[in-house]
């Protein structure tokens, strides 16, 4: 005691001490020199977890340390690394070789601010003045692992001498956070050192001889093992253990078995004496006073400190905070350190934490109990804690509060975030802290276990993988893999794992054309992949006799932390488990609680068999995950924190204890027990991760742009085999132009490395279009309805016409193609209104899950059909399990995302040579070029054919043929309305055919391209049509892929063999992620309805074409933008309109066979400056056909002569087929218009339109042939509840972009605006190229209904208007109002 005392003032006369509880820290800091160490006293017990205590190396994110490359064999490194400093600060009395604490200017690897060199291993020798200096860092392997179960049956330990370390706690700020670091406190032994700090971590070890050293955990308790409270310093200790790897040398191996540890609230010096065991398990020791500690200080046997080391066998695990109490720790800070920390870590600081939203956004949801989501209207922050000013109520009144503390302050929250609280709130007050409470930042974005267990590797890559998901990493090893978890999964389903049934589910996979395609495009053979697969049935047969088939079966032994809490300590409870059945496979699970998703390989019910009291308790049974793993043997963090995740996001249906990991190479069995710092850690990095998916950009002066991500890391091993190596390197280049500038050596090579090949303009182009995809992706997601699922009543959900609920399974379910069909019907409680008026239809996209909530998202699907009491639909999952269940099915709007975008740009950025081709093309804009002459490229043989098929053409449409022959890049064709563009692309690709070219045929929509494919079939071209065969037009259906597999495709061969055979391959612009593509190049490609399709999705296809041929008119619909910033930056501008300037690559289609006279003229007018012209005569003068209009003529002029008050002569003209165009203004009627709900609408219009139509169809008009348009839906939704009767089925009522490429007979287009005031009028009217679409799907006439003094105010609507006027088109009387009412 005597020495520790005298320690101790020696410490406090050089060092300024700064004493911290676990609660706040004091507001006054003390700044931190180089060199210097800090200490800090932590009062936190002795607990044991799966991923230690973290909150003190989050950055604002869990810093865990990692350094490992990702190669197949998961081997870490670390760049070396040398520093020196002076040995006197750290220990006076020290002499000889002797171990030194260094200041590390660096962060992890992972962190999320990641400026780190990896973790090195240094040693340390004194020289006779005094000085310390660090001669060399080895390269050396740090990582932060789980800690392996006590009983895990296969757990490898080498066996080595003991060896002493002593550590000492350091604490430096980054941004907003507190990290801390560990050191070991100096006395006169010459014992070695280690220190890990949140910005790097370096594991320093002295020894007569010179040796690198890395850490291993040895043993330790399972991992789920909860965390004992220690305020009561005379209560047994956990126990733990860590082994000392010299990875350079097998010979090196040390390992340290089974410390006994004592340490006291006022010691600086924590002791551990560690022993060499060969036990399997450590035996607690009881935790010794602090004469103990001061005994073990005085005979120098070791001093470790008592930190939790957790880990697995590939290299070193970190301390844990969390184990540390009663170590005081001083605090001091660099205050320019600081700043500059703040300005790395930018991108993950809120921008503007003083903005307090003033209303609720119309797309946030905000809700009280289980699935609770608060606004967030103000944040406080102070040193050690964080106040949040809350409201769950849209009026955001009352508001309540949230203290965050003990690492939960880091987290990155806003005002205007949404976020869910768990826990207990006690009169308005929440409190979330290290030992209660979670808060989970937008939980309506859920989230994969998987993102965040990679996450733990690299927060970057995780990022970049929820962006570009393309980019999966795709191998023979992940293949094999794959393959292996279907065997099992299937021998699961069928309860049999024999070694026969093995061998038979294993050849059905190698022979499955899932797996094939997988083959195709990897380059792999059959029986390569047969080798590696049947590898594992052995295996996998063993583990099941072991584990299941037995009688009696294997048990597995862990901890079960109890529930009780009694005297503030959490007791735990020594277990046996067996697996008595596995009962599902694949599970999807929704947790919007905690804002995860994951579908779990395995579901498994174990009996659970309590050792305390055992022969009086019956086994208690759970259903828990089961995640199999086919690789390498690790049990690594990434691996326990997905388990973890699933007992997490499966707590409301099966609240499991624990989870378990299953190596499918080994055999071994891992029972994975999670405590609540385990759930704690891991939801803070799912937060993190969330953070910044969802503030990518940040404001800027003039516009948005793109937030930074996490830095690259420097070491470059770790990023060998990373599949996100391309847009990593991009993303760079994308936010930060300076190339390389400021950055390290390593990081400037790889970007030279990945971006050498691109010029300015081109990474321009990439950063430009990068951010667009941003800003409209946030718009999808912020508009995204999925979360009306878990957050909407059935009764709220079908009153929006989203939901069906009340529903029961009908047996059997049938297995259709791969999907499961069922068929559901309105339960005895349900509304006697039936089903037909729910608001879903055939072809939705739904999402089945039980009505009370327990099981959200159980299946994904779509709708087959819907009668008044059944609603069929097939599904990705078979739930005949969930018999007598309540179920609700609402229509998925799940956010698709952009990263089709992402991947196609990527992928433009290329190098390889059909990038290059196409960047000088699109991105630089050369030119194209054309061949002089068509005796180059056609055929002799092909001439009369060819000949013939150009005798159906009009003039413009030859010269296309003739203009895409010659092209040696690429044509445009510009096809104005009724020219006839299917009919053109349909006779384009018959002439390529016959000239023995490949063809590949895209469109944005599945209609487009079946509709040319219809044409084509009858006139016997055959070709191959790529997709799902529930989207594809049952007329060709028989060209499917699909059908082509049912009539036997079972090998490589056979399936190249189709893909090769047909010249001609029709797809959507969203489908090249097919196989096919990874093999095949064509002709050429041709894109329709490329004029409304967004460049990036445009990019796509072009890429497997030489040449290409663009058909559409940017005078009409463009691509689809909701976010209004990225519309004014150019996102609507399509690569059409953007190649349009080359005029030599441009031809016109002028001639239109659709509408007649006068309706053309308006089109003509408005934008083609009378280039349009019929086709014929006949097309020029066809009218509306109305074999009763007499009788209608007669009805309206009786109706008159008994109300003579009324003039109807308007109504008289709006009938007549003479009349083709007619216009009918509501001006002074009045007809204003109605704003509700978000929506606009107008019900005199409304009115109107029903009392045509009714004329119309008793004239003779079929409904069939008329179709209603509206700018707005809600006016659709009035117009559609009018017209309820039979007689008006077969009337399509529809917006502008339902209709493009379409037409009808009869439109009624229906304009709604009609006010007054000076209002905000919105966009779409002001839209020159939807009213032109809207104007020309009439074939024969067109009635139109509005307020014209409202639409003078519209620049496109104010031109048509002045047309109409000038040919007497306008007609309308102030007594109609009296006639409609």
């Amino acid at each position: 005691m005597k020495r520790i005392k005298q320690k101790k003032a020696k410490d406090e006369s050089s060092l300024k001490t700064l004493s911290i509880n676990d609660t706040a820290l004091s507001k006054t800091e003390p700044q931190i020199k180089d060199g210097e160490i800090s200490l800090c006293k932590l009062h936190s017990p002795l607990k044991k977890n799966i991923l230690g205590d973290l909150e003190n190396t989050l950055s604002p994110l869990p810093d865990l340390f990692l350094s490992m490359s990702e190669t197949p064999e998961s081997k870490m490194s670390v760049a070396p690394c040398s520093y020196s400093t002076e040995a006197g600060h750290l220990n006076p009395q020290s002499s000889g070789d002797m171990m030194n604490l260094v200041k590390i200017d660096h962060m992890s690897p992972i962190c999320r601010s990641p400026h780190s060199k990896g973790l090195s291993l240094q040693r340390v020798k004194a020289d006779q003045g005094g000085q310390t200096k660090m001669e060399m860092a080895c390269s050396g392997s740090l990582k932060r692992l789980c800690s392996p179960p006590e009983q895990s049956h296969h757990a490898k330990r080498p066996r080595t001498k003991n060896r002493v370390l002593n550590l000492k706690i350091t604490r430096r700020l980054i941004g907003h956070m507190k990290t801390s670091s560990f050191s070991t406190d100096q006395s006169d032994s010459q014992h070695g050192m280690l220190e890990v700090d949140s910005l790097g971590a370096h594991v320093i070890y002295n020894e007569n001889r010179n040796t690198a050293m890395s850490m291993k955990p040895v043993s330790g308790y399972t991992l789920g093992e909860q965390r004992q409270h220690c305020e009561d310093r005379n209560e047994d200790e956990k126990d733990s253990g860590f082994t000392v790897v010299t990875e350079q040398n097998a010979s090196h191996v040390k390992t340290y078995r089974k410390p006994h540890t004592s340490l006291d609230k006022d010691a600086h010096c924590l002791a551990a004496y560690v022993h060499e065991t060969s036990a399997q398990t450590i035996t607690p020791t009881p935790k010794s006073a602090l004469e103990g500690a001061v005994d073990l200080c005085k005979n120098e046997v070791t001093k470790t400190a008592m930190a939790a080391f957790v880990g697995d066998e590939d290299g070193v695990t970190v301390l844990d905070q969390g184990l540390i109490s009663g170590i005081h720790v001083e605090e001091k800070l660099d205050e320019s350190w600081f700043a500059q920390q703040m300005d790395r870590n930018q991108g993950l600081i809120s921008e503007d934490k003083s903005k307090k939203p003033c209303k609720v956004p119309d797309h946030v949801i905000l809700s009280g109990g289980i699935n609770n989501r608060y606004l967030v209207l103000n944040v406080e922050e102070r040193p050690g804690h964080k106040t949040l000013i809350i409201s769950c109520y849209k009026c955001l009144h009352p508001t309540e509060k949230c203290l965050l503390k003990d690492g939960w302050e880091l987290t990155p929250v806003a005002c205007g975030d949404v976020v869910h609280l768990e826990g207990q709130c006690d009169g308005g007050f929440w409190l979330v802290d290290r030992e209660q409470g979670f808060l989970v930042l937008q939980p309506d974005m859920l989230i994969s276990g998987t993102s965040i267990s990679s996450s733990i590797r690299c927060m970057r890559r995780a990022v970049l993988g929820n962006m570009f998901k393309s980019f999966g990493g795709a191998s023979k090893q992940a293949l094999n893999g794959t393959m292996v978890h279907e065997v099992f999964q299937r021998a699961a389903t069928a309860k049999d794992f024999s070694l026969e049934t093995l061998s038979k589910l294993a050849n059905q996979a190698l022979q499955s054309s899932r797996y094939l395609g997988d083959m195709y495009s990897l380059g792999v053979s059959q029986e390569e992949m047969k080798q590696g697969l049947h590898e594992y049935l052995p295996l996998l047969e063993y583990w099941a006799n072991e584990y299941i088939i037995s009688p009696t079966p294997k048990t597995i032994s862990l901890k079960i932390p109890s529930n009780s809490r009694a005297l503030g300590k959490c007791q735990d409870s020594a277990t046996v488990v067996t697996i008595a059945e596995l009962v599902d496979i694949e599970e999807n699970v929704w947790s919007p609680r905690f804002g995860l998703k994951g579908k779990i390989d395995v579901t498994a019910r174990v009996q659970i068999h309590r050792l305390r009291n055992s022969s009086h308790r019956a086994p208690e049974e759970k259903t828990v995950p089961l995640e199999l793993k086919t690789g390498r043997e690790s049990n690594s963090i990434e691996h326990r924190s997905q388990v973890v995740l699933y007992t997490l996001m499966s707590m409301e249906q099966y609240s499991p204890e624990a989870g378990f990991l299953l190596y499918l190479k080994t055999g071994n069995l891992y029972p994975v027990v999670a405590s609540h710092m385990d759930h704690r850690e891991l939801l803070k990095l799912r937060n993190n991760l969330v953070h910044y998916i969802h503030n990518c950009m940040e404001k800027g002066a003039e516009h948005s742009r793109l937030s930074r991500l996490p830095d690259i890391l420097t070491d470059r091993q770790t990023c060998q085999y990373c599949p996100q190596r391309r847009n990593c390197a991009l993303y760079e280049r994308a936010v930060d132009s300076r190339f390389g500038e400021g950055s390290e050596d390593v990081v400037c090579d790889f970007l030279q490395q990945e971006t050498g090949h691109l010029t300015s303009p081109h990474l321009s182009y990439f950063s430009h279009w990068l951010l667009l995809c941003c800003l409209e992706a946030a718009t999808m997601e912020a508009k995204n309805g999925r979360k009306r699922v878990w957050l909407q009543t059935v009764e709220e959900s079908e009153k929006n016409g989203s939901c069906v609920g009340n529903v029961q399974l009908l047996d059997p379910v049938l297995v259709q193609s791969g999907v499961f069909l069922h068929r559901f019907r309105c339960s005895s409680v349900a509304s006697q209104q039936g089903l037909t008026s729910c608001g879903l239809a055939s072809g939705d996209r739904i999402v089945v899950s039980d009505q009370e909530g327990c099981h959200v998202g159980l299946a994904t699907g779509y709708l087959c059909e819907v009668t008044r009491t059944l609603v069929s639909c097939t599904l990705d999952r078979d739930l005949s399990k969930f018999s007598g269940v309540l179920f609700r099915l609402d229509r998925d709007e799940g956010v698709v995302g952009l990263s089709t975008h992402l991947t196609n740009l990527s992928r433009l950025m290329e190098n390889c040579q059909e990038s290059d081709h196409l960047r000088e093309l699109i991105v630089d804009l050369r030119p194209p070029e054309f061949i002089s002459s068509l005796g180059s490229v056609l055929p002799l043989e092909a001439k009369d054919t060819v000949a013939n098929i150009l005798k159906g053409l009009n003039k413009p449409q030859k010269q296309a043929m003739k203009k895409v022959l010659l092209s040696k890049d690429y044509t445009l064709i510009v096809g104005m309305p009724g020219t006839g563009k299917t009919t053109t692309i349909c006779t384009l690709v018959r002439i390529l055919h016959a000239c023995g070219f490949s063809v590949l045929l895209t469109s944005y929509t599945h209609s487009a391209v079946d509709n040319i494919l219809l044409k084509l079939k009858r006139f016997r071209v055959t070709f191959l049509r790529l997709g799902h065969g529930q989207k594809v037009h049952p007329g060709i259906l028989s060209y499917t892929e699909e059908s082509a597999k049912k009539k036997g495709v079972h090998t490589l061969s056979e399936l190249e063999q189709l893909y090769n055979k047909e010249l001609v391959v029709g797809t959507t612009c969203m489908g090249i992620n097919h196989p096919i593509f990874t093999r095949r190049q064509f002709d050429f490609c041709i894109v329709d309805e490329a004029s409304q399709i967004s460049q990036p999705i445009c990019l796509g296809p072009l890429l497997y074409a030489k040449r290409f041929v663009l058909v559409g008119d940017h005078q009409q619909l463009p691509p689809i933008v909701q976010n209004q910033e990225a519309r004014s930056l150019g996102m609507d501008e399509s690569l059409f309109k953007r190649l349009e300037r080359h005029s030599e690559a441009v031809v016109y289609l002028t001639v239109q066979y659709r509408m007649n006279r006068q309706i053309m003229s308006l089109s003509n007018s408005l934008m083609y400056e009378g280039r349009l012209e019929c086709g014929s005569e006949k097309t020029a003068s066809a009218l509306l056909t109305l074999p009763f209009l007499l009788s209608v003529q007669s009805e309206i002029t009786s109706y008159s002569q008994t109300h003579p008050q009324h003039d109807l002569a308007w109504l008289q003209a709006a009938v007549l087929p003479s009349n083709p165009v007619y216009f009918l203004d509501c001006s002074m009627v009045p007809a204003p218009e109605l704003v509700e709900h978000g929506g606009i609408s107008n019900h005199t219009e409304a009115v109107l339109v029903h009392k045509l139509l009714l004329l119309l169809i008793k004239a003779g008009c079929k409904p069939s042939d008329i179709g209603v348009i509206a700018p707005y839906r809600h006016q659709l939704k009035s117009i559609s509840g009018l017209l309820q009767s039979s007689v008006f089925t077969g009337v399509e009522v529809n917006t502008v972009d339902r209709y493009q490429g379409r037409d009808k007979s009869l439109i009624i287009l229906s304009f709604v605006r009609s006010s007054t005031e000076e209002v905000h009028l919105g966009e779409l009217l002001k839209d020159w190229r939807r009213l032109n679409v809207a104007i020309t799907r009439a074939k024969h006439k067109l009635v139109m209904v509005g307020s014209a003094t409202t639409l003078q105010r519209y620049a496109p609507v104010e031109k048509l208007l002045s047309h109409l006027q000038q040919e007497n088109m306008i007609s309308f009387r102030k007594e109609v109002h009296q006639f409609l009412v």
